[in-house]
């Protein structure tokens, strides 16, 4: 959805916008048109799960990750729209994907002779680093798919991470790269090897800002366009409207995301919830999907769905309860808001330590969530001044900047089409073979001679000692 918004942006801005997706927006721009690929998006959430019960073991999340990204791009491939859209003979001035283990979809650039732009929903990471030629390095860049760390990592932290990283970077290139591959060649025979294409990506657009991520190195080619999905608030309706201003001691918005349903979370953690909640002098809003929520207390508003970004501008807002997604989580720091993150699944928990590190939120997974452990840490959101003021401090920063996150959008999409693909921001690394890059021919030959130098003088040493003991056996 996320990316929908940015071609959103750029349709808006004037550009004629093709975008295939499984779902279809409601409302799109007058230049925005749609290659619909009905019955993948019905098909893949029917396989859903409740997510509140998801126990991932991280040596298996690659192997998901994989068959999960083959299967998406196998449907998008055999769908009969796609295929139809791939016969013609359009021009386009860019082709834009999203990166999400998904590199034998970028075919569509080469197909169509254009510039590729990838979009990536998260800062910069290993997914990206390797086809940028961007500095990747285990000792401070967390690897974001198997640990919840952040770039600051002890000793053991640090040889956590370097274990997994180094089995996901050979997973990814002895089995999900390779599988690509195929995958590929088996619907386009004669395209390029996928190594011709992968690492050829014009441009990267980064959902990271460093009001939120913490600043690591990215090449010329990597932007950050972190916040471009939140737009200036749109007037609430009426009954949102009086809810918010008749709100005498403020309002805690609690939100778990689109993908979890508090509607699923036990029966246990939801009661001890709401027993808390009636004990609040605050108007609490809970997006819950179910209109029956046994328990509920008089200050406890739910809907099925809520205008989060425009509740955020309310004044009388104090809080969100989130389950620490990223997108949520921007959204709460432009607006300036204290949150408390009880993290789920995927990146929520790294998001929430980094939040909490900031030092605007409080963060615990919500399996370690307890009765106690809920009320002490809302107290201590509600309470404590130092999170807001952190909170707002952040929201400076996130505005701070030279142009919003829509325009850089448009400008750098624009920069590609108007110098034919931005070859000069390439990196020289993406010339270099693996083994160059690390230096390793380098400190091999310099091994080889030093190792050469340390023989030959060893051995001209011995046959000097063994002259000069010839020469004294000689005297005597």
């Amino acid at each position: 959805m996320a990316c929908s918004t940015l071609m959103k942006i750029l349709a808006e801005r004037g550009h004629d916008v093709t975008v295939i997706a499984p779902f279809k927006e409601k409302n799109p721009p007058k230049n925005y048109r749609q290659i619909y690929l009905d019955g993948i998006y019905e098909q893949v959430s029917g396989q859903s799960t409740n997510l509140f019960e998801l126990k991932p073991i991280p040596v298996v999340v690659p192997i998901v990750l994989h068959f999960v990204g083959m299967n998406f791009q196998e449907m998008t491939f055999n769908h009969t729209n796609f295929k139809e859209f791939m016969k013609g003979k359009e021009e386009f001035d860019v082709v834009i994907t999203e990166e999400f283990q998904a590199e034998a979809i970028k075919y569509v650039a080469h197909h169509f002779k254009a510039p590729l732009i990838v979009y990536n929903a998260m800062d910069a990471n290993e997914w990206i680093h390797p086809f940028q030629g961007n500095p990747d390095t285990p000792s401070y860049h967390p690897c974001r798919a198997l640990t919840h760390l952040t770039n600051h990592m002890s000793f053991l932290e640090r040889l956590e991470n370097t274990i997994f990283y180094t089995y996901e970077k050979l997973f990814y290139n002895l089995i999900s790269f390779p599988g690509q591959n195929r995958l590929l060649h088996q619907y386009y025979p004669d395209a390029p090897d996928l190594v011709d294409i992968a690492y050829n990506v014009s441009l990267v657009l980064l959902n990271a800002d460093p009001s939120v991520h913490e600043a690591i190195p990215k090449v010329p080619s990597m932007k950050d366009i972190g916040g471009f999905h939140i737009r200036k608030p749109k007037p609430l309706p009426d009954d949102l409207q009086k809810i918010l201003d008749n709100a005498e001691h403020g309002v805690i918005f609690f939100s778990l995301g689109s993908n979890v349903k508090s509607a699923d979370m036990p029966k246990e953690k939801r009661d001890f919830i709401l027993k808390k909640f009636s004990k609040l002098k605050e108007t609490v809003i809970w997006k819950f999907e179910d209109p029956d929520l046994p328990g509920k207390p008089d200050n406890v508003i739910i809907r099925k769905w809520l205008p989060q970004n425009d509740i955020f501008a309310h004044k009388n807002v104090k809080l969100f309860i989130t389950h620490g997604g990223i997108f949520s989580t921007m959204e709460a720091v432009y607006h300036g808001l204290p949150v408390m993150a009880i993290s789920i699944f995927a990146d929520q928990e790294m998001n929430g330590k980094r939040a909490e590190d900031n030092g605007f939120a409080r963060h615990i997974t919500f399996k370690a969530l307890t009765e106690n452990t809920f009320s002490d840490i809302l107290d201590d959101v509600l309470k404590n001044p130092k999170y807001k003021e952190n909170a707002q401090m952040r929201s400076k920063l996130m505005k701070d900047k030279p142009m919003s996150p829509a325009d850089a959008i448009n400008y750098w999409v624009e920069y590609v089409i108007r110098h034919k693909g931005a070859p000069h921001l390439r990196s020289a690394a993406l010339d270099l073979r693996w083994y160059e890059y690390l230096l390793i021919d380098v400190v091999l030959f310099i091994l080889v001679v030093t190792g050469a130098f340390l023989y030959t003088v060893l051995y001209l040493f011995k046959q000097w000692s063994r002259k000069r003991k010839s020469y004294k056996l000689k005297e005597n």
